[in-house]
Formats: structure tokens, C-alpha cells, sequence
């Protein structure tokens, strides 16, 4: 039999350090609005390569880095070949993987280089922010580190926004991807981000320091941005370190941007660029609740949620004022948390945790809700997100059994076939013996033995429960005899029941009647009525039968428990 307490073991993929990409399962679109879209913005006509964005393609995904080496944890990929390159091990000095091999017609792509493009990948969307500013984070990678730096190819690519600037005109295909100031944080260059400019400082192998510079008077200072690649969990030989894209906009204002990559020259060697999962957003905030294991059900001295903050303008620190409201009572029903939340400088979000507390009084489905009121787009609109808080029922369990009998030099196996109730899943197994299987086979016990069970819920909160494993073969006792004198099944024989001392025997007809009893029961009843010695007729009779203590117990201890009775039915038929 099965246990009805299953354990799941959720095993994560295993990722060995290195840089995991996906390019196969999503649209460009649907990479686009769920992996790099954040809050604040919506976006719509997406267009790849001038034509439809509903097309899967090589040279667009997503990526997940467990150590971000690459500068990101995760996020929205592209590249000038196929983008699964990334996930390479860097193992030599250039590589490059698949792209159309055709030459590029993007002007605003061509731009950036005196090269000619190839195997261009290329992304516009129109969209509308909710704030005053737009920004992501990203991160340039290139083959052509550092043996073309200066050279003659340079592979491009830029983020062009287009339309009204808050400051004066228009932006008309303005290229976002710009180096920083290094001498006024904060602030950008008007250089253009490429292996020309983001460096380590000095000419490549194939150029010469004058043209580097020839690009940018204070190019040498510009490699406080650049890394390479020293842990070879990635393809590409050099980066840059994660950048920002930032730019002003007009709030409810419509824009147009074009995200661009390809290789500048020739096919060879590719390049990426690496946009943070959500960090495509305008300077609007979020608020969202949750608990660890997805719900936002918590349950008083228990489990704990939070109300997790966002504001997409990192560039200072934001205080976001809010409203703590719901049936719940703030300090009462839960910690006390306040009523506003500073979000430093350079950080997207932050948290308030929620932890209930035991007050011993049923009130189930408390809510706590925060509420933030803040200026959107000239007006003002609300934000909420809630918790519910509900009474916590202890976890009980129940054993079918509470022992088992297992014969001399036999193993007993314990099957936990249980029913469980309250608590919160999920629910982990324990025993005695130091296992931890929902099953546990004990091997020839010596003598009677009882085992504990120890049952945890998520909250920590432990049952514990009893089986025994006696020493002695179980009784059997047959479902049919014939008391009709021929020799053959005459008496209302119970196997192994010679074993056990003083056993007894109740036997009951159809209509509740005790027509026999044994206090001393010795496989002896013939069919007759205890007390008349008459035959009893033929039909179905009911009996409780109760081992008591063990006759033979295999340490030859002594054990007078009694152990639990066992009924049925037997049919009697001469």
C-alpha cells in the first residue's frame, strides 16, 4: 500500500555556473514583453528585421547567469548570430554561431560604424511611459575583444529612441547607449558605447592608440567600464560592466525605440547585448504580495509575507509614502510596519516583511493592505496589494494501525498509510530510526519495538504518533469451516494463534446473540452453542477474537500487553 503523505522533491536545473540561454520557445515579442518589459511602460507594434515580431528567431532570447558573471542574473537577449553562443565556454580567441549571413540595411545600425553590416538583428516597438524617465541596464559582449579594438571592423549597436524631448525638440533615432561620465556619475558621455570606445585602454593588436582616440579625446579613461572574460563561463573574450540606458520622456507621451545589434565588416566573430529581465521601465513605482511558496494566505505564528516596493528612476534615493490599512490591526494582529519606505539611490525595489502573530482569537480572514498614492502621467492614481491572515489549525496525523505483528526472524514493513489534517504543506516524514522515507522496513526486530513518527508542516510545527512491531506471527483466521464430523475442517481453526496465551474468542449470530465464548480459546469450537452444546445452523456468523499477551516472544521476555482484537465474519456450513 501507498503512503498518503507524499514528499516532493523539487530538484532546480542544474546549472554548474555557467550562462544558460533560450532562444526557441518565444516569439521576439513574447521574449520582449515577458522577459525584458518592466512597470511604468506598455508597448505595442513590435517589428523584427522590418517585418513581423511573431516569429521565432536564433538571434534573440533570453538568458539566466546563477553567478552573473556576465554582469546579470538574467534577461532579454540579442546578438549578431545566434545568441545560444553565449552559453558556450570561452575557449578561444573568436567564434561565431549561425545569423543569416546577409548584409545589413538598417542606416541608423550603419551609423555607428564605417563598416559594413552584416547579420543584423534589429527590434522596434513603439511604447508609453508612466513616468518622466525611461531606463534599462545592459551589458555589451564582443568577440572581437581585445585583437580588434581600434581596428578595421567594429561590430555596432545602439538603442535609438525617437520622439518628444522634455528638455527642447524632438529625439530623431537618438542613440541611448552611451558611455558614462566617469567624472559625474549619473551623468553620460556622447560617445557611443562599442569596442572602439569600452576597452582596456590601449590599441588592439590589429590598431593603433591614435585611432582610439581619434574616436574619443578621453577614450583611455573609458576602461573603468570594461571587464574580460576571466571566468570563461561565457563565449565572448570581453564586456562591459552593466550600463545604463537612460533618456527623459514626456509622461503618457508616445515613443518609438529600436534596439540593434550586428557585425561590423564582416560575418565573423560575434557580439551580444544583454538587457536585465524588467528593467525596461519608466519612473513609476509597484507594489505586489507574496510569500515564499506563491500564496498570500498567511497564517498567525507562522509563515511571513512581504509587500515588495519598486521604482524604476534609480538615479536618486525615492521615499514612497503609503497607507497600512485592512481588517487586520497593524502591531496587533502582525509586527508593526511603517507607513513609508526610503528606496536608495541605485536600487530598483525593496521589502517589508509581514509577520502574524498568535493573538487567541479566532478571526479568520484578516486582511492587511498597503495602499500608495502616487502622481501619474500630471494626475494621481492608486496602487494596492493585500494579505490575508487566518487562523492556524494544528497538524494532527492518524495511523490506521497502531502495531503490526511480525513472525521470528522476519522483517516487519511499514507502510505510513495516514490521515493527516491542518498544518501547512508541505509535510516532511521522519522517524525513530533516523529515516526520512515515507516508508521504512524494519529488519528481524529482537523484541517488541516501538517506533515514533515525527510529522512537520511548513510552520515547523511537529506531531509525533506511535507503531509497534510485536515479535509474533499475525493470527489468521479463516473466512469458512465445516463442523459436519467428516474429519476435514471441522473446528474453527485460527493460524498462529497457538502463540499467544489466554486468547479470546466472542462469537455472535445474526441477531447479536453471543453463541460462544472462550476466554481461553484453543482452535477447539466445532460449531456448537457454548452452553447447550447443541449444533448451531448453518449461516454467517460475527466473531471477536483478542490475542492478549504473546506466548512466544523471540527474547523469551515477558510481555503481558494486550494487543488489539480482530473480528470478521465466518460462514459455518455443514
Amino acid at each position: 500500500m501507498k503512503t498518503l503523505i507524499t514528499i516532493l522533491l523539487l530538484a532546480p536545473a542544474v546549472m554548474f555556473g555557467q550562462v544558460a540561454v533560450d532562444n526557441t520557445t518565444m516569439t521576439v515579442e513574447q521574449y520582449l514583453q515577458n522577459v525584458l518589459l518592466g512597470g511604468g511602460v506598455t508597448i505595442s507594434n513590435v517589428q523584427f528585421n522590418g517585418g513581423s515580431a511573431a516569429v521565432i528567431n536564433e538571434q534573440v532570447g533570453s538568458f539566466t547567469d546563477v553567478n552573473s558573471d556576465l554582469g546579470l542574473a538574467s534577461g532579454f537577449a540579442m546578438g549578431s548570430g545566434d545568441i545560444s553562443m553565449a552559453a558556450q565556454l570561452n575557449t578561444g580567441g573568436g567564434s561565431a554561431l549561425g545569423g543569416p549571413g546577409t548584409m545589413g540595411v538598417d542606416t541608423d545600425l550603419a551609423s555607428i560604424t564605417p563598416n559594413q553590416i552584416w547579420d543584423e538583428c534589429v527590434i522596434e516597438f513603439d511604447f508609453v511611459p508612466e513616468g518622466d524617465t525611461i531606463s534599462f541596464n545592459y551589458v555589451f559582449a564582443s568577440e572581437e575583444y581585445d585583437e580588434y579594438v581600434c581596428g578595421t571592423v567594429n561590430d555596432a549597436f545602439g538603442f535609438f529612441l525617437t520622439g518628444i524631448n522634455p528638455g527642447g525638440g524632438l529625439y530623431t533615432a537618438q542613440n541611448i547607449a552611451l558611455i558614462p561620465d566617469p567624472a559625474n556619475p549619473g551623468q553620460f558621455t556622447t560617445t557611443p558605447v562599442s569596442i572602439n570606445t569600452v576597452n582596456l585602454g590601449v590599441a588592439g593588436t590589429n590598431g593603433t592608440l591614435a585611432n582610439c582616440t581619434s574616436i574619443d579625446p578621453n577614450f583611455a579613461t573609458y576602461n573603468v567600464f570594461y571587464t574580460q572574460n576571466t571566468t570563461n563561463t561565457y563565449e565572448y573574450d570581453g564586456k562591459t560592466t552593466v550600463l545604463e540606458a537612460r533618456a527623459a520622456v514626456v509622461c503618457g507621451g508616445t515613443y518609438h525605440i529600436k534596439l540593434a545589434i550586428g557585425d561590423g565588416g564582416d560575418g565573423a566573430f560575434d557580439s551580444g547585448v544583454f538587457l536585465e529581465e524588467g528593467s525596461f521601465a519608466s519612473a513609476g513605482v509597484s507594489v505586489e504580495a507574496g510569500i515564499a511558496n506563491g500564496d498570500t494566505i498567511l497564517y498567525e505564528g507562522c509563515n511571513s509575507a512581504f509587500f515588495a516596493f519598486s521604482h524604476s528612476d534609480t538615479s536618486t534615493s525615492f521615499t514612497l509614502h503609503f497607507e497600512v490599512a485592512g481588517s487586520a490591526t497593524n502591531g496587533a494582529d502582525y509586527t508593526q510596519i511603517p507607513d513609508s519606505l526610503v528606496i536608495p539611490a541605485g536600487v530598483f525595489a525593496d521589502t517589508i516583511f509581514v509577520y502574524p502573530t498568535i493573538d487567541g482569537m479566532p478571526d479568520p480572514g484578516e486582511d492587511v493592505t498597503i495602499l500608495i498614492l502616487y502622481e501619474n502621467c500630471g494626475g494621481w492614481d492608486t496602487l494596492s496589494a493585500s494579505l490575508v491572515i487566518t487562523d492556524y489549525e494544528p497538524l494532527w496525523v492518524t495511523l490506521p494501525e497502531d502495531s503490526i505483528n511480525v513472525c521470528p526472524l522476519d522483517e516487519a514493513t511499514f507502510d505510513l498509510d495516514a490521515t493527516w489534517g491542518g498544518g501547512l504543506p508541505p509535510v516532511s516524514i521522519g522517524w525513530s530510526t533516523g529515516s526520512t522515507n515515507e516508508d521504512i522496513t524494519v529488519v528481524t526486530p529482537w523484541s517488541n519495538t516501538t517506533y515514533t513518527i515525527m510529522v512537520t508542516d511548513q510552520c515547523g510545527d511537529p506531531t509525533w504518533t506511535n507503531t509497534t512491531a510485536y515479535v509474533q506471527c499475525p493470527i489468521l483466521p479463516p473466512n469458512i469451516f465445516t463442523p459436519n464430523g467428516d474429519g476435514t475442517n471441522d473446528l474453527f481453526i485460527i493460524s498462529n494463534l497457538d502463540q499467544y496465551i489466554n486468547p479470546h474468542l466472542i462469537v455472535y449470530n445474526r441477531w447479536g446473540r453471543v453463541v460462544y465464548e472462550n476466554t481461553n480459546y484453543q482452535n477447539d469450537w466445532d460449531g456448537t452453542h457454548h452452553k447447550s452444546g447443541n449444533d448451531l445452523s448453518e449461516g454467517v456468523y460475527y466473531f471477536v477474537v483478542s490475542p492478549n499477551s504473546i506466548k512466544y516472544n523471540y527474547t523469551e521476555s515477558n510481555d503481558d500487553e494486550i494487543k488489539p482484537t480482530i473480528s470478521g465474519y465466518v460462514h459455518l456450513t455443514r
